[in-house]
């Protein structure tokens, strides 16, 4: 009789345990709904609190519409030279590639981009996609990799110089804890382009480097198919080399991608300016509005949340709060993000499906 309550025990314990694991919630899960919840706060709150959209709508203000497609027009061209910018990367090594098959990558990337922490999943998904276009993985990577150092270091400069330029507005609008975080987003920019600086002009270095580093991963169990991994990365390194020596040798390509690259920023992050003068806020300062953006990009994206989600918001109202009056800067905000966040999210979104079935090659790589 004991020997059957004990068995029973047992049997309750098991099923107990597989119920538990069956109904276990992905950390995953619940970072994606807490996401989409703060999404959602955020949008009904711009528009349903004291001084929303609700509000400024029932005001009777007049709001300028041709603004507005103006601000619509400034982020489609951004996002039409962020395709025009990968077309050239990837034409340096496959001179047939398909200017559709560059404008879909952009849509990916900027998709992903955005409902990713961080924008990190966004050039994994869009090498997926170009080597299942035909573009060999370690092209596509060189490629991204190459036109990332060149935004990086573009909005580096263009941070450092907004700062120098317009310090005594920076002063102004900056308490401790805001220049604790400039200082924190400077720092990864130097970072980034040191690490990415050392992979293009010190291959072996960073080859050992990475090696090493991805080997003491694997010998602690937190990295599955260590020598796997080594290959990939080190013939994505090569490719990244050789890719990136041919374009220091071709200065026309390398100096268009930097002016292109300055082009695309300056187009973001003129969207806030023109939002102001939809509003007919008078003495706008275009210089002051560029320079406030590009910090404003800086440091949301240091932010570990999908677009930023709360920073963006927290960055915008601080330093636009000079030129937009409280009664509509929640409104603007809401079409701000209206813009540049959710729109880009539905106009990218029909291009997010990636094909599973690899196509079949249409083009191949110099390489």
């Amino acid at each position: 009789m004991v020997f059957y309550v004990k068995n029973n025990y047992r049997q309750w314990g098991v099923v107990y345990m597989e119920q538990k694991k069956k109904f276990k919630i992905p950390i995953g899960l619940i970072f994606n709904i807490f996401i989409i919840a703060l999404t959602i706060f955020l949008i009904i709150y711009f528009i349903f609190s004291e001084d929303g959209l609700i509000d400024l709508i029932n005001s009777g203000l007049e709001i300028s519409i041709w603004w507005i497609v103006a601000a619509v027009l400034m982020h489609l061209l951004n996002i039409t030279i962020d395709a025009t910018i990968i077309y050239i990367f990837v034409k340096q090594s496959v001179p047939d590639v398909k200017l559709k098959t560059a404008i879909k990558a952009s849509m990916v990337g900027q998709f992903y981009c955005a409902i990713t922490p961080s924008s990190t999943g966004g050039q994994p998904m869009q090498v997926l996609m170009m080597s299942r276009s035909g573009i060999k993985g370690s092209v596509a990577t060189s490629a991204l990799i190459q036109k990332f150092l060149v935004w990086q270091f573009t909005l580096a400069v263009y941070c450092i110089v907004a700062v120098i330029a317009r310090f005594s507005f920076f002063r102004e609008h900056l308490d401790t804890y805001m220049w604790i975080v400039s200082a924190i987003g400077f720092a990864a920019q130097i970072i980034m382009l040191v690490v990415l600086l050392l992979a293009s002009f010190a291959k072996n270095f960073t080859q050992k480097i990475s090696s090493g580093f991805l080997r003491l991963l694997g010998k602690l169990h937190i990295l599955k198919n260590a020598d796997e991994k080594i290959a990939g990365l080190n013939d994505t390194l090569e490719s990244f080399h050789e890719s990136n020596k041919a374009l220091q040798k071709n200065k026309i390509l390398l100096i268009k991608a930097y002016l292109l690259t300055a082009v695309q920023m300056t187009a973001f992050f003129l969207v806030p300016y023109c939002i102001a003068m939809s509003f007919k806020i008078p003495d706008l300062s275009i210089f002051d509005m560029l320079c406030a953006q590009s910090y404003v990009t800086m440091v949301s994206s240091l932010v570990p949340l999908p677009g930023g989600s709360g920073a963006a918001e927290y960055c915008f109202s601080t330093f636009f709060m000079a030129y937009i009056s409280a009664e509509t800067m929640k409104s603007a905000i809401l079409i701000w993000r209206t813009i540049t966040y959710y729109g880009t999210i539905l106009i990218s979104l029909p291009f997010s499906g990636i094909k599973k079935k690899k196509a079949e090659p249409e083009i191949q790589s110099e390489n």
